[in-house]
């Protein structure tokens, strides 16, 4: 299904990047290794039950937060799996991808992985414009909307962590979970093997919860930092990735960005090479532990540029992205003339 998807920032890297010369090394690094993704599966599960486990151990008030924070950080992990398996990139196997993914990834944090792929899709073929669900949604929700100043930015996070713009988020949502699918008629439609699984899904919860009493452990530890903290996690590396612009310049390759980062801002903020977002737009077959490599072709390219589609770091001093984030508006006398709207030509997506 990807394959089919034609977006802007193919058209237009294509126009700054020899496609054909890439060919080879993008198949190559297109290539699937279904080690590297249980690998990457495995380690966020144990990570989560390091942290359960040491509410428990340790049994002191100030291990809650801690932990709940933590797990927020592997939960944001998860959604970049089932972001892995919407491209169908996730396991060689495609079905059993999204099986892996929606009970490992997706049912956890209460959305479908199909749910996800459709409207994902959609994002990619239309990327920030009228038709791209995720820009829609983001220019009728103000809190979106920067530049802002230091105080009114760090007011967003705040808001995001204590859960005041958890509405807000449910709604964009909802059409990805099962129930928005199910009752709310959100596309596509819930196949007889995703109301098996989630079954089955529903059922362990509910095991595991009964059997050990954790329902104030899973509360606390699971249920809420998916809607407070994790949220504010995933509002900055949304922000990194695509300029929220009332109207977008036309541009797609300097309106997508690739965040170097820092190991902790990677580890808080984009997990498993969510930073490189541009290079994910371009080459969107390959898988996320190979995105580094075709970072480096665009970088090689020239494609990139400080300040405009490539940042250092999330939260640094310099070339950052909280300092663009934080950025004095531009006025109708600073900003420069507009340049002519390209040619939207249709080409394949895959060298």
């Amino acid at each position: 299904m990807y394959a089919e998807v034609v977006d802007e920032a193919d058209v237009q890297t294509a126009r700054r990047v020899d496609r054909q010369a890439l060919a080879v090394l993008t198949r190559e690094m297109s290539r699937v290794n279904n080690l590297k993704a249980l690998c990457a599966l495995a380690a966020q599960w144990l990570v989560i039950g390091a942290a359960f486990a040491a509410v428990v151990v340790v049994d002191r008030w100030w291990m809650w937060p801690i932990a709940a924070v933590l797990i927020a950080t592997r939960q944001h992990a998860m959604l970049a799996l089932m972001h892995e398996a919407a491209h169908y990139h996730f396991l060689s196997n495609r079905k059993v991808g999204d099986v892996v993914a929606d009970l490992l990834c997706a049912f956890p944090l209460n959305m479908t992985t199909a749910g996800y792929r459709h409207q994902h899709m959609e994002h990619h073929r239309y990327v920030n414009t009228d038709k791209d669900p995720y820009w829609a949604n983001q220019q009728v929700d103000t809190s979106w909307h920067f530049p802002r100043t230091p105080v009114r930015a760090a007011a967003v996070f705040l808001g995001d962590a204590l859960g005041i713009y958890t509405p807000n988020h449910l709604k964009v949502v909802l059409p990805w979970t099962y129930w928005g699918r199910l009752l709310g008629g959100a596309q596509p439609k819930i196949s007889r093997g995703e109301h098996l699984r989630y079954a089955l899904y529903v059922v362990a919860l509910l095991t595991v919860l009964v059997t050990t009493g954790a329902w104030l452990h899973w509360l606390l530890l699971w249920v809420l930092p998916t809607t407070t903290v994790m949220m504010a996690f995933f509002r900055m590396r949304a922000l990194g990735e695509h300029p929220i612009d009332i109207e977008p310049k036309g541009d797609e390759t300097r309106e997508t960005r690739d965040v170097k980062g820092t190991f902790l801002e990677n580890f808080f903020v984009a997990p498993l090479n969510c930073n490189y977002h541009l290079t994910h737009h371009a080459f969107p077959s390959v898988p996320f532990y190979n995105l580094p490599v075709m970072h480096e072709q665009l970088d090689k390219a020239g494609l990139l540029e400080d300040g405009v589609n490539r940042f250092d770091t999330y939260l640094g001093k310099r070339n950052s992205l909280v300092g663009y984030l934080t950025r004095k508006p531009e006025t109708s006398e600073t900003m420069p003339a507009e340049a002519p709207q390209p040619q939207r030509v249709q080409l394949p997506l895959h060298s």
